[in-house]
């Protein structure tokens, strides 16, 4: 039975748009309590909020990464970063000593058409990435180590864009605001809180942290827990387009999004903070009770998510329903959940019920490599983990006691595949902190 869900969201969030962005409008109180009953109705019958864009399943390669304090590694980062840095304050330099108004323009232009080659090399740099970890060619933790040089560049080729924009604010006639916004978009793509914390791991600012990595040549999924919170983000070039004929506008940015994530859009406040017409891509944000999102469309063929970034508080994770397994005077229960996505680990006293800490591993069955130590289940029995993709085996261990699972990720709710985003999900149970 398809939901009713996306309907109601559409008749809730009334919306406006603007070239800066999305507003929402108030629905009068009879619509709002009217509307409320119903919402609640089917709401009651969605447990799992969560639709995620996923990579076509062909000839991908999926693994576990954790890049650790690297000095060669962080040289090369800091290098890319000083460079940057020295060549857009030679260039600002170069421009305010012109004292020709004309022959600054000219420069002006010149430059943008230079940062958007380098962009455009920078992607190169990152799709190169991308194929040699897909084809086997470098591990995941090599992937995140390129991933964070190219998180630094973007961020560098960022402020080179702001200083020409601010440059030629002062040169009658001369307007780069649309190449510039299309120029900061597309470098907002290839930045992200998962490279930006293995680019501080690798300065030694953080610690390492166990990173779930999966590939196709056309893009990447990556995963973590950090610091209490399930943090997600995916690139995938193929739901690109160069096509500008039929693109959405910035107020068909909600019903986009409304199709993608429609449990978020009920449950949460959306806002479109980036509406830049001169560029091919929207970003719209959402902000609800058990996390937030971050979306990036293409607006040709009526609009597809190719980029998201989400960030969901453990305590407001949903899971599936536990697996148990009990042995040896210890229960071991685990919550699947779909392959990169938040795995819930317990352990407890299988007479009592108690909270147990334990070391817990994680493996292949049928495999003779030695399991990977995840780490000790905390105070409360729990230890979280991004989940692996295909067949796995959970092992935790208290003294001489053993128990073991086998398990298998759940399938998600895909935004790639509006039907299936649109189905109804798994039942899944919201997991406190307190479980």
């Amino acid at each position: 039975m398809m939901r009713q869900s996306a309907a109601l969201a559409t008749t809730l969030l009334l919306l406006v748009s603007s070239v800066g962005g999305v507003v929402v409008a108030t629905p009068s109180a009879a619509e709002s309590s009217s509307l409320a009953a119903k919402s609640e109705s089917s709401l009651a019958e969605i447990d799992n909020e969560t639709s995620v864009l996923m990579l076509d399943e062909d000839d991908t390669n999926t693994a576990f990464g954790a890049p650790s304090a690297n000095l060669s590694a962080s040289l090369a980062v800091r290098d890319t970063r000083v460079r940057s840095e020295l060549r857009t304050r030679t260039t600002g330099q170069r421009l305010a000593a012109m004292e020709n108004e004309n022959e600054r323009r000219k420069a002006v232009l010149r430059a943008l058409t230079e940062l958007e080659i380098r962009v455009d090399d920078l992607r190169a740099e990152e799709r190169a990435a991308l194929d040699a970890h897909t084809t086997g060619e470098i591990t995941a933790t090599q992937l995140l180590v390129r991933l964070a040089h190219v998180h630094t560049e973007a961020a560098e080729l960022r402020a080179n864009a702001t200083m020409l924009e601010r440059t030629a604010d002062g040169i009658d006639g001369l307007s780069i605001d649309g190449r510039v916004g299309s120029v900061r978009l597309e470098l907002q793509t290839m930045r992200g809180p998962i490279r930006e914390r293995a680019a501080a791991v690798l300065r030694g600012g953080a610690p390492p942290t166990r990173t779930y990595v999966q590939t196709t040549t056309d893009g990447v999924v990556l995963s973590m827990i950090d610091d209490g919170v399930y943090v997600r983000e995916v690139y995938d070039d193929s739901k690109r387009t160069s096509d500008a004929s039929g693109r959405i506008t910035v107020g068909e940015l909600p019903d986009v999004m409304e199709r993608a994530y429609p449990v978020i859009m009920q449950r949460g406040e959306f806002n479109s903070p980036t509406g830049v017409q001169a560029s091919n891509i929207f970003v719209g944000k959402v902000r609800y009770a058990g996390g937030d999102l971050t979306a990036y469309v293409d607006r040709g063929d009526e609009g597809q998510v190719f980029r998201e970034i989400q960030r969901i508080p453990l305590d407001n994770a949903h899971v599936a329903q536990s697996t148990n397994s009990t042995r040896s005077g210890l229960e071991l229960r685990v919550h699947p959940t779909y392959a990169g996505g938040p795995l819930r680990i317990e352990l407890v006293d299988a007479a009592t019920g108690d909270s147990v800490q334990g070391n817990v591993s994680l493996g292949s069955p049928d495999s003779n490599e030695q399991p990977t130590f995840l780490g000790r289940t905390d105070a409360d029995g729990v230890l979280w983990t991004p989940a692996p993709d295909g067949e796995f085996v959970v092992q935790a261990i208290r003294g001489n006691s053993f128990v073991s699972i086998e398990l298998t990720p759940d399938d998600p709710m895909n935004v790639s595949d509006p039907n299936d985003s649109l189905a109804p999900p798994p039942t899944h149970a919201r997991v406190g902190a307190d479980a």
